[in-house]
């Protein structure tokens, strides 16, 4: 008998954890769901640059920086932006989760040749108050070798 209520208590265990996993993701170090959060916007964020969709992508810059932020971006005309991959994030304090760094690399090509260049932004992430909405302070290295000459 009571081999039979270890079996039904452990069937109980496996359903609630398939069902918790189906239905997303547990994180208990995370309860107000900050990184999942961040995943979500450095991946909006990060596609809207590679996809050459400034506009957008300078909507989840912060206030102060996206007027230098479109400036920067080049010509959609000149330049495309073929891939990304992020390493993984460090957050600056792993306790409050308010800021965090992360180093994306893009590969893209200028229209006037059909070598592809790498080039890499350190995006610094922040997060105000106790929300999920963070901003951007992008900085980029090595972006002016897309549009240079041959």
């Amino acid at each position: 008998m009571a081999s039979q209520h270890r079996a039904v208590a452990a069937l109980a265990l496996a359903l609630v954890t398939l069902f918790g996993c189906a239905f997303g993701e547990f994180r208990p170090d995370d309860p107000f769901k900050r990184q999942f959060s961040l995943e979500d916007q450095h991946k909006a964020y990060t596609d809207f640059v590679r996809w050459s969709k400034f506009e957008e992508a300078a909507s989840f810059v912060h206030v102060e920086s996206r007027t230098a932020f479109l400036d920067e971006m080049p010509e959609f005309d000149e330049v495309r932006f073929t891939d990304w991959d992020a390493k993984p994030w460090e957050f600056e304090d792993p306790e409050t989760k308010d800021k965090a760094i992360i180093k994306v690399t893009y590969r893209g090509y200028s229209m006037r040749t059909p070598f592809e260049i790498k080039f890499t932004e350190v995006q610094t992430w922040e997060r105000t108050g106790r929300g999920n909405a963070w901003s951007v302070r992008p900085e980029f290295h090595d972006l002016d070798r897309l549009a240079a000459n041959p």
